[in-house]
């Protein structure tokens, strides 16, 4: 019997007058819930072309549509029409873009240069299809000449005067040196352009000084000769004579104060550099004791001879008191009072023997 009352109770439903109450069991399906959480903000749309996931609805708040447009003014007639209203949206205004006119002026400057632009190309186009290639030939023949005498024209007129000049100017050079290299004894005639000769009383004083000039330049000549002979510098009296008369007497006096004549004078590869007064301008080649080594001995007494004429003339050094310049410099207060009186009167002694 206690078994049966167990079987009953066990069988037994509860009943009320509403419905059944039932436990149903409890699971957790993790890929549904992914799922889930991945599209629970996204919509899809069924229609007839399938499975839409990115779609755009009539009442969408965000943008304006035709439909809306049309029915937003059937709400304004009837509001409390709820048939008739489409949604509830905020008040809106439709603006119409006006289009900029454009500028009066850029438009006639616009048309002007499409008229141009048109002018242009039917200028070139008429002008290339009428053209023949005899025509063509023709105008490149007339258009190489009209060249060839604008160039002319420009170099002549640039270049032609000044050429012919140079050219000028160097034949009445060459003419003087060879008038002066000419021997004085013969008398100097001119013929003008009729071809006659004329005696000018003008050439011949000008010939009798030269005549003199030569003579003093013969008689210096062989002072110095007198006065040096022996020495290396007696091949040098040529060269020093034909300088003015007191360059000349520095040359002499400087050359034997500085090296005796000749006698101690500086070397380049075991060969005279013919500087015998101490000159020490920067050169290609230069010899013992930073002194420069010149070419020839005409090379020598030229660069010396043109070096004491600028001081000469310009910085009137005319005594060698004054000429003490060339052993110690503008500032002699370095040097030696003895040395440089020394200097001053042994350049001194030949220096008034000439001059």
């Amino acid at each position: 019997m206690e078994k049966m009352s167990e079987k009953q109770n066990q069988s037994s439903i509860f009943l009320d007058s509403l419905g059944k109450k039932e436990k149903g069991s409890i699971f957790f399906d993790l890929p549904l819930v992914q799922y889930i959480n991945k599209h629970k903000k996204s919509s899809i749309l069924f229609s007839k072309k399938g499975r839409t996931e990115s779609f755009f609805t009539n009442n969408q708040e965000l943008y304006f549509h035709v439909s809306g447009l049309k029915k937003r003014s059937y709400e304004t007639k009837a509001k409390s029409l709820d048939s008739l209203r489409y949604h509830n949206q905020a008040n809106f205004k439709v603006y119409k873009l006006k289009q900029r006119q454009a500028d009066f002026v850029y438009m006639k400057i616009q048309a002007k240069y499409e008229n141009w632009q048109g002018y242009l190309s039917d200028f070139i186009r008429g002008a290339t299809e009428g053209l023949t290639m005899r025509r063509m030939w023709n105008v490149s023949i007339v258009g190489a000449v009209l060249f060839g005498m604008f160039s002319m024209t420009m170099i002549y007129r640039y270049l032609g005067q000044s050429v012919s000049a140079k050219i000028q100017e160097s034949k009445e050079v060459s003419v003087i040196q060879r008038q002066q290299e000419e021997d004085g004894d013969s008398l100097a005639f001119i013929a003008n352009e009729s071809g006659e000769e004329i005696n000018s009383e003008i050439d011949i004083n000008s010939i009798t000084s030269l005549l003199q000039s030569n003579k003093q330049e013969s008689d210096l000549e062989k002072e110095i000769r007198e006065m040096v002979k022996g020495f290396p510098i007696e091949k040098m009296a040529g060269e020093i004579a034909t300088k003015n008369r007191i360059v000349a007497a520095f040359l002499v006096g400087i050359a034997k104060k500085e090296s005796n004549w000749g006698k101690r004078v500086p070397v380049l590869n075991g060969q005279d550099c013919y500087n015998y007064w101490g000159y020490r301008g920067q050169r290609e080649k230069m010899g013992s004791g930073g002194h420069t080594c010149f070419d020839s001995p005409k090379d020598a007494v030229d660069t010396v001879a043109k070096r004491l004429e600028f001081l000469v003339s310009n910085e009137k050094l005319n005594t060698p008191a004054k000429m003490v310049v060339w052993k110690c410099g503008y500032d002699c207060s370095w040097d030696s009072k003895v040395a440089v009186q020394k200097w001053i009167s042994d350049v001194n002694m030949y220096f008034k023997k000439l001059n």
